[in-house]
C-alpha cells in the first residue's frame, strides 16, 4: 500500500499528472490516505516525508530479507521499491541511511562474487526503471539527481538551507549544555530549558524558524534538540551517555553473535535486526525523540532471540 500509494503521489506531485490526481478520490475514503497536499516530496501512507522516511528505514531490513527467502527477479523488487521512494521523499538523511543499510545488509549476507553480480542485476533493473521514467519527463529526473547531491552537501548549505540552520544550531547549543553540566546533565527533559541560552548567531540569522517557533513564548511545543546523543550527553551527562552507547554496542554484539551460530530463519532475522537496528541507531543522529517504535520492537525481538540462546544452552 505503501508503494501503490507513493506511485500516484510521484505522477500527481512530482510529474504533474493530473490524471494520477483522481487516485486520490477514492483513496481520500481511508482516513489514513487522506492527502491534505501533494508536493514534489511524497509521504504516502505517512503525514510528512520525514515521518515516511523514518518508516522506509525501519522497514527496509525485512524488505531486503526478501533477496534471501525468495527466488526469482521479483525477490528484488521489495529492495527496489525501498530505493525508489527513498529517493522520491526527498530526505537526505534516508538517502545516507538506507545507502549504509544496503551496504551492511551485503557485507552480512553475501560473498565478493556474489555483491558485484547483484549490483549488477540491481543496476540493470534500476537503470530500466529510470529509462522509462526519462520518458515520461527526462529533465525532471536530471534536475532531481542534481538536487539530491546538492542537498547532500551540508557544509554549503549551511548557510542557504533553513533546515540545516536549525538541526546543527540546536544540535551545538545541546552541547553547550553538556558542556556546562557534564556528569549527570541537567534532568531528563530539561535540556530545552537551559539551551535556549545557547542559540548561536549563526543559526537564527535570517531564520524564521526561531522566530516563530523555537524563540516564539505563545508557542507551548517544545524546541526539537534534532539529535538524540546530544540530549542524552546534556540532560544525562557523560553517565547516560555511556549507558546508552553500551545498549547500542551490546545490541550489535549480541546480533553478530547470533547471525554467526543461528541458521535458517533465526539468521535471517537476526540480519534484519542488524539492518533495521543500525539504521535507526544511525537515525538519532538527526531525531530526538525515543518515540521510534520499530526501535523498541527490535530490541524486543532482540531480547527473544537472546533468551531463546541461552535456555537452549541451559
Amino acid at each position: 500500500m505503501a508503494s501503490i500509494v507513493g506511485f500516484f503521489e510521484i505522477l500527481a506531485g512530482y510529474y504533474g499528472i493530473s490524471l494520477a490526481r483522481y487516485a486520490f478520490y477514492i483513496l481520500d475514503y481511508f482516513p489514513f490516505f487522506e492527502k491534505k497536499y501533494i508536493g514534489d516530496r511524497i509521504s504516502s501512507i505517512a503525514d510528512e516525508p520525514p515521518f515516511f522516511a523514518v518508516y522506509l528505514i525501519t522497514i527496509s531490513g525485512w524488505m531486503f530479507s526478501y533477496i534471501i527467502t525468495n527466488k526469482g527477479i521479483l525477490k528484488y523488487l521489495p529492495t527496489l521499491l525501498i530505493l525508489v521512494l527513498t529517493f522520491y521523499s526527498g530526505s537526505r538523511t534516508a538517502l545516507i541511511v538506507i545507502f549504509v543499510q544496503v551496504i551492511i545488509f551485503l557485507l552480512t549476507t553475501v560473498s565478493k562474487e556474489k555483491i558485484i553480480r547483484n549490483a549488477i542485476r540491481t543496476a540493470v533493473a534500476f537503470s530500466f526503471l529510470t529509462l522509462c521514467i526519462f520518458i515520461f519527463n527526462g529533465e525532471k529526473i536530471i534536475n532531481a539527481f542534481e538536487e539530491k547531491i546538492d542537498s547532500l552537501d551540508f557544509k554549503s548549505n549551511l548557510t542557504k538551507n533553513i533546515s540545516n540552520q536549525s538541526r546543527f544550531g540546536m544540535q551545538y547549543a545541546a552541547i553547550q549544555v553538556f558542556l556546562e553540566n557534564p556528569i549527570i546533565g541537567v534532568g531528563y527533559g530539561q535540556q530545552t530549558y537551559y539551551s535556549r541560552f545557547h542559540y548561536p548567531a549563526w543559526a537564527m540569522r535570517n531564520n524564521y524558524e526561531f522566530e516563530e517557533a523555537y524563540k516564539n513564548p505563545a508557542v507551548r511545543a517544545f524546541p526539537p534538540s534534532y539529535n538524540m546523543y546530544t540530549r542524552i550527553l546534556s540532560e544525562t551527562g557523560l553517565i547516560g551517555i555511556s549507558i546508552f552507547i553500551f545498549l547500542i554496542y551490546f545490541s550489535i554484539k549480541r546480533i553478530r553473535f547470533l547471525i554467526k551460530n543461528k541458521s535458517d530463519e533465526k539468521k535471517v532475522l537476526a540480519i534484519i535486526l542488524l539492518v533495521g537496528l543500525s539504521g535507526l541507531f544511525i537515525n538519532l543522529l538527526q531525531i530526538d525523540t525515543f518515540r521510534l517504535y520499530g526501535l523498541w520492537l527490535y530490541l524486543a525481538i532482540l531480547i527473544v532471540l537472546t533468551n531463546k540462546q541461552q535456555n537452549a544452552y541451559e
